[in-house]
């Protein structure tokens, strides 16, 4: 069997040309219907070119809204113009520094990966903090000894340094004094300048700053607004052309997982859902897409994207969601009080249950506070929704309802944590 499976991988490519313009992490030539917002980055960080300081900007929008994609596309098109020396004056010197917090979610990850960043690490730069070290890595240093690496690399080369941080609500750990370093670093300096851009899908993550980094980090704030059905299949009808075969997908089809990634106007979810119904047809050894394969691609696209964002929740809140998941099974209490089979959860009772569930995993349970952070965080991630409770109940409380289905949340939250079973 597994040789007539290659045996296809190495024939005729029917579906795709390259499957990787397909990604959405790819960034292409050119941003569709992102114009405006291209403007707005390139002219508060562009400044760098002139040697002058750079404001720090914070980038808001939801998932899919262009906001990873169109920083890397201003980057990269800042180090294409730093390669023309007759653009821009000899001495001037801009690095930038990318990465994903979802990965580096600590004030002390965040340092380490900046400054094991090749763009730190030119041969030609004046102490580059891996020069002369036998292995590639400051892994272990103390977080004093990498603030005055930082400092001294942008010092000794008059270096223009932009720290891009996407996902920064990400950082769990140290984000108030992460963010305190990196815009204090600058009244220290006696050359040089370090600015942050900060991408997140949510607004409240400068809520979590005091006052001071507050008032000198959010200097400036950009909001991508979703797409619409129109838009989207202008992203769509791109990365097909180059990415696949001239007949493999007619417009009907791309017409209609638009009107898909619509309803939330995400682009990401679109590529996912363009890309898994190409891989669908290429598996049955079709000649094109047709509209099975788009219904049954999201159905996929869909179990993804729950099982993800379920399993890189942390421990805490993947407990809270289990507890919604196996009160909302049998319908709570909320059901038993109003009559109404409407799925809501009461808020007490689902802090009961993640009490005992912490219990069973001898986990110390939250305070009702934190408790109450975790559910807000769930529901910006469109794990569940909130409401007021209205009559029949005594008093106020918050009504809690999930967004999938919950024996499949009690399914990939018993696997993650081995919490119960199914």
């Amino acid at each position: 069997m597994i040789d007539e499976l290659l045996k296809n991988e190495l024939g005729d490519r029917k579906i795709f040309k390259d499957k990787t313009i397909l990604s959405p992490h790819y960034v292409p030539s050119e941003l569709p219907h992102r114009d405006k917002e291209i403007k707005g980055v390139t002219q508060i960080i562009g400044p760098a070119l002139r040697n002058e300081k750079t404001s720090n900007l914070f980038i808001y929008g939801g998932p899919g809204t262009g906001k990873t994609c169109v920083v890397k596309y201003v980057i990269r098109k800042i180090q294409e113009f730093l390669n023309k020396p007759e653009m821009v004056d000899e001495g001037i010197l801009v690095k930038v520094a990318y990465m994903n917090c979802k990965i580096r979610n600590s004030k002390y990850q965040v340092l380490l990966k900046t400054l094991e960043d090749d763009a730190l690490n030119d041969e030609k730069l004046m102490d580059a903090p891996l020069k002369g070290r036998s292995e590639p890595s400051l892994k272990g240093m103390d977080p004093a000894d990498l603030y005055d690496r930082l400092f001294r690399v942008v010092e000794k080369n008059n270096m223009n340094l932009i720290i891009a941080l996407d996902e920064i609500d990400m950082v769990k750990k140290g984000l108030n004094d992460l963010m305190y370093i990196l815009t204090r670093i600058n009244d220290e300096l006696g050359a040089g300048h370090v600015s942050v851009v900060g991408i997140s899908n949510d607004r409240r993550v400068k809520n979590r700053l005091d006052p001071r980094s507050k008032s000198t980090l959010c200097e400036e704030e950009m909001i991508f607004p979703h797409y619409n059905a129109v838009q989207l299949r202008t992203i769509l009808n791109q990365r097909v052309e180059e990415g696949f075969q001239p007949t493999a997908i007619d417009d009907s089809m791309i017409r209609k997982i638009a009107a898909f990634a619509a309803q939330d106007g995400d682009a990401r979810y679109a590529l996912k859902l363009l890309k898994k119904a190409g891989e669908i047809a290429q598996n049955e050894n079709k000649n094109a897409v047709d509209m099975e394969d788009v219904e049954y691609a999201r159905n996929l696209v869909e179990k993804d994207i729950m099982t993800e964002s379920i399993t890189l929740l942390p421990e805490h809140q993947q407990i809270v969601i289990y507890s919604i998941a196996s009160l909302a099974v049998d319908g709570g209490m909320y059901k038993r009080l109003s009559g109404r089979g409407t799925g809501d959860l009461l808020t007490g009772e689902v802090y009961e249950a993640y009490e005992a569930n912490c219990k069973a995993l001898n986990r110390n349970p939250r305070t009702m506070r934190q408790f109450s952070e975790y559910l807000n965080e769930l529901e910006m991630s469109g794990l569940i929704a909130m409401r007021l409770s209205g009559k029949g109940i005594r008093g106020t409380t918050r009504l809690i309802r999930l967004g999938y289905p919950p024996n499949e949340i009690k399914r990939i939250v018993s696997k993650s944590l081995g919490l119960g079973s199914d």
